[in-house]
């Protein structure tokens, strides 16, 4: 018997020959298969080619993101950085006026309650690389830490705002005035390093210098005692006054306690106080002259913790943070000072 064959008969549409074509059917049952499995081929690779695309659009929204928290994480910590130069001035303001009141300094003890250790991340940020991991961890206590120190500071300034309640007397023996009148002198040197003008080498200056006429009127800048009214080889003429408190015992009886503070004003061309001499708030001590090491008349005024374990340098802190009659921004100080250096 002959195989079975599959005929194929094509039929031309302008009258051409007839023409017959005969396949075993295995042949057809292959194109089929091929049909199919093109078919197949196409409709995977082209999900796949979509798929991609779309993974690639998800990539790229990703990626964005990413930058965006990264630029966040940035700025955050920026903002983190500057709080925390922030609660560093709180601090030495909390010392400087725990010092005033004769309050004892917070300890570093107390102030390691500021101090957090590090906590696991949520589960949401362990996916994240690990150095990111750690940038955000590092984030996260520091701000931990600048909460709970905030807490501590406010504790503290609520104590140091009762004790100001209770001695409120005390106010007027704290140096916040200008030594000089405004427009009668000019800053012509800051407190801190600089080049010393007579060897040219650098040195610490104790104090703020004030440029003007010999002669120009010089006041106390706070209530205290003339300790000292002398001549020095190197400060020439020289007043120096302890900013004493004067209080009421329980029998009535007026008594001095020694003050935080004392001022010093050089190089004067006249002293009008005496040692012992009690003075108030803006009256007149002395003319500005140019006695002693001195290039011009000009006034040497400092301001120093009686206790001279406290301050800078031997007690001496910067007088510029007390002048408050003339009370400035940060950029305007810097301006007023800068164009007397």
């Amino acid at each position: 018997m002959p195989p079975k064959r599959i005929t194929f008969i094509v039929i031309p549409a302008n009258d051409g020959q007839v023409r017959e074509y005969r396949f075993p059917p295995w042949i057809l049952w292959c194109g089929i298969l091929a049909a199919v499995c093109f078919c197949g081929a196409f409709a995977f690779y082209s999900k796949g080619f979509y798929q991609k695309v779309d993974q690639e659009k998800a990539l790229a929204v990703l990626q964005d993101e990413n930058g965006g928290l990264l630029r966040s994480i940035e700025l955050s910590r920026r903002e983190v950085e500057q709080l925390d130069e922030t609660m560093v001035q709180l601090m030495a303001d909390d010392d400087l006026l725990r010092a005033y009141h004769q309050m004892e300094p917070l300890s570093a003890d107390i102030r390691q309650v500021g101090v957090g250790g590090s906590e696991d991340l949520p589960e949401d940020f362990t996916a994240l690389p690990s150095e990111k991991r750690r940038i955000v961890r590092d984030l996260g206590a520091r701000i931990d830490y600048l909460k709970r120190m905030a807490s501590l500071h406010q504790e503290s300034f609520e104590e140091i705002e009762r004790r100001f309640i209770e001695t409120q007397g005390n106010v007027k023996h704290l140096p916040t005035i200008s030594p000089v009148h405004k427009g009668t002198a000019w800053p012509s040197s800051r407190f801190g390093e600089r080049t010393d003008p007579f060897t040219g080498r650098k040195a610490f200056h104790s104090g703020v210098d004030f440029a003007g006429r010999k002669g120009t009127p010089i006041y106390a800048t706070a209530a205290g005692v003339v300790a000292y009214a002398y001549t020095d080889k190197r400060l020439g003429k020289v007043v120096v006054i302890e900013h004493n408190v004067e209080e009421v015992n329980e029998q009535g009886e007026t008594y001095m306690r020694k003050g935080v503070y004392r001022t010093e004003y050089g190089h004067m061309d006249k002293i009008l106080v005496n040692k012992g001499q009690r003075v108030t708030r803006g009256q007149h001590i002395g003319a500005m002259g140019s006695t002693g090491r001195s290039t011009g008349p000009h006034l040497h005024y400092a301001v120093r913790f009686q206790d001279r374990r406290l301050g800078d340098r031997k007690g001496y802190v910067n007088p510029e943070k007390f002048i408050l009659d003339q009370a400035r921004s940060d950029a305007e100080v810097s301006n007023w000072w800068g164009a007397g250096e």
